[in-house]
């Protein structure tokens, strides 16, 4: 089964859910008390296995773009979330993820990793810029867990110029990503593009020229 299929169809349910219910967009528009958005969720996707790798370095034999993650967990007071547990995995430069059996690489874990915030709500991920695949623009998955609840499940993105430039390295073979935000599984239900604009990271170079992408999570803690 080719990976547009698998992803259909394991996004079926979310997809139909809207037509079913009549409700054609869920709404995001609560904010913190500093006005900046509640992070919205995104479904998990077919790859999730909470594999318990309690590391900042997730690369392990991946080739790609280096990029830091710097992730920061604060809630609707805009204070920060200390021992959040934040939980990510990606796929590597060709598209594939690790430790699944479609994808040829059960037993394998790589650019899967969780650390917890520290007293400032933060903590930080060393990793390589993410390839795509079809059905999909260019994502990484998170979850967030407190006192090991699940509270959030999304994605992050990138700005589209950033992302243009990495795939133009010989190690991204299969080069731009040219799949739209109204073309992908998850966000196409979306009428407008707030959500995936709220999740894009501000990706920044740093003193010696190696990427650096922030994220602000933003929890309303129940």
């Amino acid at each position: 089964m080719n990976r547009y299929k698998f992803l259909s169809l394991i996004g079926l349910s979310f997809l139909s859910a809207p037509l079913i219910s009549g409700k054609p967009e869920v709404n995001f528009e609560p904010t913190t008390d500093c006005n900046d958005p509640i992070t919205p969720p995104v479904p998990e996707g077919p790859f999730y296995k909470r594999e318990n790798l309690n590391r900042a370095d997730i690369v392990e034999d991946r080739t790609g773009i280096p990029l830091v993650y710097l992730f920061r967990v604060e809630d609707e007071h805009c204070k920060p979330v200390e021992g959040a547990v934040v939980d990510i995995w990606q796929c590597d430069a060709t598209g594939s993820y690790s430790d699944f059996k479609q994808e040829n690489t059960i037993n394998q874990t790589w650019l899967r990793g969780y650390q917890k915030t520290n007293k400032d709500g933060e903590c930080h991920f060393k990793s390589i810029f993410p390839g795509w695949y079809n059905g999909r623009i260019t994502h990484i998955h998170v979850k967030v867990y407190i006192k090991d609840n699940n509270v959030l499940t999304t994605n992050c993105f990138f700005p589209k110029e950033i992302e243009n430039e990495v795939y133009k390295s010989p190690l991204y073979p299969k080069g731009i990503n040219p799949q739209t935000i109204a073309e992908d599984i998850e966000l196409k239900v979306d009428r407008g593009t707030k959500r995936h604009d709220t999740l894009v990271m501000n990706v920044k170079k740093d003193q010696q020229n190696n990427l650096v992408a922030k994220y602000t999570i933003a929890l309303i803690e129940k």
